[in-house]
């Protein structure tokens, strides 16, 4: 079947905006509930209102018609980006209320895909200090436990930013990671034995733990998507497991 080319580069924009949308909440942390509705959303508005869309934590897939060639994209990386979700999802937000052109959609899609975040190592290492204090303030930890709580907290997750940079592997950096905090913890707790261990251990996990992921998890079962729910289940519990046995083999050998 022949189409006209102005329809065909007409699909082809809608297309690459429902991509690309997507492929930003996927890579930046967001439910596959939510993927799959802005894709949904999108196309309705503009006129495709029998769309299909498929996503899971690896791969996106979108179709518009029955007559219409899909759209299948790999992901290869995912972070944690709160600013880029809140972005995509206002400039959907535009499009379904009319007050913004595909073209101008599409070019600031592009903008917030390519935008660099501050991922400085001194930037995430403050950031996991204020984590490591506010978790020791939460469990009830003493004041002699800070200094120690601070350093194997802000240490480990660094240790775990760095290796996931080199070394691109799931699951390795955070039980090297959890390893250093066990051996900070207890170096810093035989230094100053008033404290409480297993307080520090806890406050000092916590900027590693995959909370994020387990919360997605949640929304995704109660959305009905139960692969994506089940994949993230899976890796969460295998990263948790990781940050589990680091420790647990620094408290074994001392």
């Amino acid at each position: 079947m022949r189409i006209d080319s102005n329809e065909g580069t007409y699909e082809s924009l809608i297309k690459d905006v429902v991509m690309l949308a997507a492929r930003i909440l996927l890579e930046s942390g967001a439910e596959g509930t939510r993927v799959e509705d802005t894709m949904s959303r999108i196309a309705t508005k503009l006129g495709y209102p029998e769309s299909n869309s498929f996503v899971t934590n690896t791969v996106i897939e979108s179709v518009l018609h029955n007559e219409s060639y899909p759209r299948l994209y790999r992901i290869k990386t995912r972070d944690t980006n709160l600013i880029k979700i809140s972005q995509a999802n206002e400039i959907s937000r535009q499009i379904t209320h009319g007050t913004i052109s595909l073209e101008e959609a599409k070019r600031k899609l592009e903008d917030i895909y390519v935008a660099k975040r501050d991922s400085s190592l001194p930037f995430k290492g403050i950031a996991a200090t204020i984590i490591a204090i506010s978790f020791l303030y939460l469990q009830g930890g003493h004041l002699v436990d800070v200094i120690t709580a601070v350093l194997a907290g802000s240490i480990g997750y660094l240790v775990v930013e760095i290796l996931d940079r080199k070394l691109h592997a799931q699951f390795i950096p955070e039980f090297i990671g959890s390893l250093v905090i066990g051996m900070i913890s207890v170096w810093g707790h035989s230094l100053v034995p008033s404290g409480d261990l297993a307080t520090i251990i806890i406050a000092a996990v916590m900027p590693i733990v995959p909370g994020v992921l387990i919360t997605n998890a949640i929304q995704d079962l109660f959305g009905g998507h139960m692969l994506m729910f089940t994949t993230k289940s899976l890796e969460a519990l295998v990263t948790a497991f990781g940050i589990g046995a680091g420790v647990s083999s620094i408290l074994i050998l001392v």
